[in-house]
């Protein structure tokens, strides 16, 4: 199984705790704890590679280049149209990028939106800088792990310096304190068999 260093997009970590604050104060079944659970599903499932069994793809150039990204599904509503079943309601949004430390490769979380609209696909070019209608000049793939997940490339400058920013001055030790982390990302390391923690 491969695994990943998850970075959570600020805004989309914002929207993570508003969830937890929402689902607190509703029964259990509510749409804001439905869209907790379907989110905390989704980050354990970028963290420990399983991609496929929520039918990733790779994106495109749609109305917005999302060529290094790519998508998960998850259910939170059902949803038909004319007697048939639509599929998953919400589109979990993400790129990858090769590790600089020898440890393992980063996956950035972008968006959790329902997919009504393109609505996912508008908030994360809104968060990565994309204009509309506008090509990437700048995607450069080193690995494609599968078809169902995005191109791998090098950890771009911003995200490189926020990392360093975040963990300098941490001794290299396995039972140092984990620091916290960059103002303008989230990281959460994978867990297997829990939910994702933010690691702060």
């Amino acid at each position: 199984m491969r695994r990943y260093r998850l970075l959570i997009n600020k805004e989309l970590f914002q929207q993570l705790i508003e969830l937890e604050r929402a689902a607190k104060s509703q029964q259990p079944g509510g749409l804001r704890h439905r869209e907790l659970r379907a989110l905390r599903l989704g980050l354990r499932a970028l963290a420990n590679g399983e991609e496929e069994r929520y039918n990733g793809k790779r994106l495109g150039f749609m109305t917005h280049d999302l060529s290094d990204c790519a998508e998960i599904k998850l259910p939170v509503v059902a949803e038909s149209r004319h007697n048939r079943e639509l599929g998953p309601s919400h589109r979990l949004v993400y790129r990858e990028f090769e590790p600089v430390d020898g440890g393992l490769p980063y996956r950035e979380v972008v968006s959790f939106e329902p997919r009504g609209d393109d609505r996912p696909f508008d908030v994360a070019a809104s968060r990565l800088g994309r204009n509309a209608g506008v090509r990437r000049q700048t995607v450069y793939a080193t690995t494609a792990t599968s078809r169902a997940a995005p191109i791998r490339q090098p950890l771009p400058p911003d995200l490189r310096q926020a990392l360093s920013t975040a963990f300098a001055g941490v001794p290299p030790s396995g039972s140092a304190a984990a620091p916290r982390p960059p103002t303008m990302h989230r990281h959460i390391g994978p867990r297997r068999g829990a939910p994702p923690n933010r690691e702060l």
